[in-house]
């Protein structure tokens, strides 16, 4: 007997959940049906040898088919199956959220003498992002503490904080101003903006997904937000080169950033 496995996923590649997946036969039969799991896995077993009809569907997305055939021994894998949303880009509900800094991830990663990455937190942060009725016309305002850097080693969390990098005592925040959202994918959306750090002023365009909305045990209404982008720290001033013998840097001029968001209801 056969086994397929698959994941179900959306544009961005990240993982439907309860997505309904329903294998059938040339003639229409329904041979089996299943559901996927949190990170958008499926596996239906006990299938005969032939040719099969996949079917992936859920809220909210297109159905998506494959073709998988059957030699009735072992485990096929279709791999992935993508879903695209019906209509747009999911967005939260209008008004202004809060970010909320003690359930919120600012990350940084930067690469080390060019073999692996560093990665640190800000720890303190604040920000506004207002959900205006129109998306494409909402704004975000972050604040962040740069002298908050903590990468898990205070000698090098302090040679961050000093002049030859944040100058956290002249310089002590660090602002994201957004200048526009548009649409990306049926997933995502762009968020393009200015960092100010330091004396510099440079562009930042970040990739936005939205997670959706959910009320806590306290009366709050919260939404989660993931964004990616990178910067180049020359950009802001940050000019540190060490380079070894071979011309390797020992610390990379572009930084990736990860941001995980969630935000309150005002």
């Amino acid at each position: 007997m056969t086994t397929i496995k698959t994941r179900v996923t959306g544009s961005n590649s990240a993982a439907v959940e309860s997505a309904v997946v329903t294998v059938m036969s040339q003639t229409g039969e329904q041979c089996a049906i299943a559901h996927s799991d949190s990170e958008g896995k499926v596996s239906v077993s006990d299938l005969a040898p032939g040719m099969y009809t996949v079917v992936a569907t859920a809220p909210g997305y297109q159905p998506a088919a494959r073709v998988a055939v059957g030699s009735g021994a072992g485990t096929m894998s279709l791999g992935e199956i993508a879903l695209v949303r019906d209509g747009a880009a999911p967005t939260p509900s209008a008004g202004q959220w809060e970010i909320d800094g003690g359930h919120s991830v600012i990350e940084i990663s930067v690469r080390h003498l060019g073999i692996a990455s560093v990665r640190g937190r800000f720890t303190e942060f604040s920000g506004t992002i207002t959900v205006a009725d129109d998306p494409q016309a909402s704004s975000v305002v972050a604040d962040i503490t740069t002298a908050s850097i903590d990468t898990g080693n205070s000698m090098r969390d302090d040679i961050l904080r000093s002049k030859a990098f944040f100058d956290t005592e002249q310089h002590p925040v660090a602002r994201f101003r957004s200048s526009r959202v548009i649409p990306a994918t049926d997933e995502t959306w762009t968020l393009d903006g200015e960092l100010t750090m330091l004396t510099s002023t440079v562009p930042v365009s970040l990739q936005l997904t939205y997670l959706g909305e959910v009320d806590d045990p306290w009366g709050n209404h919260r939404a989660g937000f993931r964004a990616t982008g990178t910067i180049r720290r020359k950009e802001l001033g940050i000019d540190f080169d060490d380079t070894l013998v071979g011309g390797v840097a020992q610390i990379g001029n572009t930084a990736t950033l990860t941001l995980d968001i969630q935000a309150v209801r005002a």
